[in-house]
């Protein structure tokens, strides 16, 4: 049974999991380019690596999570990578981001190396994490899974097991095509809600007991409200990032993405007008902008 777990990447997401794992009482050993979330690590009870492959060498499984194509296939099968330990047995599951291509091409040479590398995906916010209600999407060798099952939950809430290799990363397209719609239904109705003259603070409180809520709403909506974008780390980047794989796949699938579409020109609205680097909670202040009304929260 793993008791040490390794996680590689400890930005909003995969900081939060190392952490919540540290309070559920597991050995963490964690990685990452940047020095003050290493830090962020260590104040938490975790231990510092000085390489991927150094998390791997010190851990009974580790979990990725990465903000690029790129960045993952360094840290899965590059120079100093987890493959290069050469840990028969030892099981890697990644919960970026990624197109389905990415995370197949990855899965060979671990496998031949007796590594095996699941493809997960997550939901939530850094928020979620730390609160506990993360879910995941979990694929691969059922018995790798099975095996690491307890390390999963440990720092979610529910987790299911999928059928096929990259059904987990089609099922986080599904819910991040939602939560940037979400985002932007948000926006627009709570501007609507100050635009008629309506307090948006019991606004916030009504529509959360209504069945217009969402999880979204609860926690962005709130975030609107406080004039409060710093907190969570859910910033544009991640918008930018998922929505072109998602894109990509609704294009290949031809599927239809309108309101998905037009949700993204709104968060590059937000993105050009300098609200980059705070949470998309924020696609609020420029609905309020383009409505004549006045923001005066920090911009890049």
């Amino acid at each position: 049974m793993a008791t040490k777990v390794g996680v590689v990447g400890l930005g909003a997401m995969g900081g939060g999991i190392a952490l919540t794992l540290r309070k559920a009482g597991f050995a963490v050993v964690g990685y990452d380019l940047l020095e003050d979330l290493m830090a962020e690590l260590e104040a938490g009870g975790g231990r510092l690596a000085s390489s991927p492959r150094d998390v791997a060498d010190r851990s009974d499984t580790v979990i990725l999570s990465l903000p690029s194509a790129e960045a993952f296939h360094a840290v899965a099968t590059g120079q100093g990578s987890i493959v290069e330990s050469g840990l028969d047995g030892l099981v890697v599951f990644d919960t970026s981001t990624l197109a389905v291509a990415d995370k197949e091409a990855a899965a060979h040479r671990p496998r031949d190396l007796g590594i095996s590398l699941l493809d997960c995906a997550v939901s939530g916010t850094r928020e979620s994490v730390l609160g506990g209600r993360l879910v995941l999407y979990a694929i691969g060798d059922r018995a790798a899974y099975d095996e690491i099952v307890h390390v999963i939950e440990g720092f979610t809430q529910k987790h299911w097991y999928l059928v096929a290799f990259g059904n987990a990363s089609r099922m986080k397209y599904v819910v991040n095509m939602l939560v940037c719609i979400n985002n932007t239904a948000m926006a627009e109705a709570l501007t609507l809600a100050i635009k008629m003259g309506l307090d948006t603070k019991q606004v916030y409180d009504l529509v959360s007991h209504s069945f217009g809520s969402s999880r979204v709403w609860k926690q962005r909506a709130r975030m609107a409200v406080e004039g409060n974008y710093l907190s969570a780390r859910g910033t544009y980047n991640i918008s930018r990032k998922d929505a072109k794989i998602i894109g990509a796949e609704a294009a290949a699938a031809l599927s239809p993405a309108l309101l998905s579409s037009v949700a993204l020109q709104m968060h590059y609205s937000c993105m050009a007008q300098g609200f980059g680097g705070i949470d998309t909670a924020s696609l609020y202040e420029v609905y309020k902008l383009a409505a004549g009304l006045e923001s005066t929260i920090y911009r890049d």
